[in-house]
């Protein structure tokens, strides 16, 4: 019996689909529970098909992602040199209002069932059917809003898209409810969207930094009061274009985002 079951185990080796070239040799089939370190508490399932390049996962609903050097786990698309990262961190927004694909995992034969090949002469007319043309599978772009919102064509609002040495990553704040921008898990400053500018909210230590929720905290009040008398109102449906744009220009984009949590 023992004998038996090492041959068995020979054949289902050999059986094995074979690495592509480049992908890693070890494969994870069962589902792995991985931790995103940007938002605390968040862990996600993923696992690893046999053709994906080394490093890449796929989720539950089939969409890409890697961990960057930092130790985020961001999503990737497709290019023409293969997968690549994109600034969009899971579980910031959902991926399928982005312009994102979803990974080509190939089948895998799991059964054979034999079934009685009739001729044609065999064969009723009436059990021939017409054929039904295929139905369009979903497009994958991105749920663009029927009218281009204010903040997308004004000069003030775009000026935060050139301050790369200021600014690496975006949001969107949760009361009151307004892009921000900052850089880093230290930030200097914190950069908001009031209507007719970008207000730097700073640390109030200047030697010890703070984290951004503690910056958030310190100018919550004038930062509301500004939003207030300039009647800015975020729609959510502008959510996926900002988080678009801000990938265009090479910010992580980190989702809602509230005081009190742990950024």
């Amino acid at each position: 019996m023992k004998r038996l079951t090492l041959v068995l185990l020979a054949l289902l080796s050999f059986s094995l689909p074979a690495a592509p070239c480049g992908a890693s040799s070890v494969y994870v089939v069962e589902p792995v529970l991985v931790n995103q370190p940007l938002y605390a508490g968040m862990n996600f399932y993923v696992y690893r098909p046999y053709n994906l390049p080394a490093g890449w996962y796929v989720t539950f609903d089939g969409y890409p992602v890697v961990r960057t050097s930092s130790g985020a786990w961001v999503y990737g698309a497709m290019s023409q040199n293969g997968l690549v990262p994109t600034a969009f961190v899971v579980g910031s927004i959902n991926p399928a209002s982005l312009p994102l694909l979803q990974y080509p995992v190939p089948a895998a034969v799991s059964s054979f069932n034999h079934v009685q090949v009739l001729p044609l002469d065999a064969v009723s007319p009436h059990r021939l059917q017409q054929p039904v043309p295929p139905s369009l599978p979903p497009s994958g772009r991105m749920l663009l809003p029927t009218a281009v919102p204010s903040w997308a064509v004004n000069p003030s609002f775009n000026a935060i898209g050139s301050w790369d040495r200021l600014v690496d990553r975006m949001g969107i704040l949760g009361n009151p409810r307004v892009p921000i921008a900052w850089k880093g898990d230290r930030p200097k400053a914190i950069y908001a969207w009031t209507g007719r500018s970008w207000y730097q909210m700073t640390s109030s230590s200047v030697d010890i930094p703070e984290k951004p929720s503690e910056i958030l905290k310190d100018h919550l009040y004038t930062l509301t009061r500004m939003v207030h008398r300039n009647n800015v109102y975020w729609n959510d449906s502008d959510t996926p274009l900002l988080a678009h744009q801000a990938a265009v220009w090479g910010y992580l984009w980190m989702g809602r985002l509230t005081p009190l949590a742990n950024h």
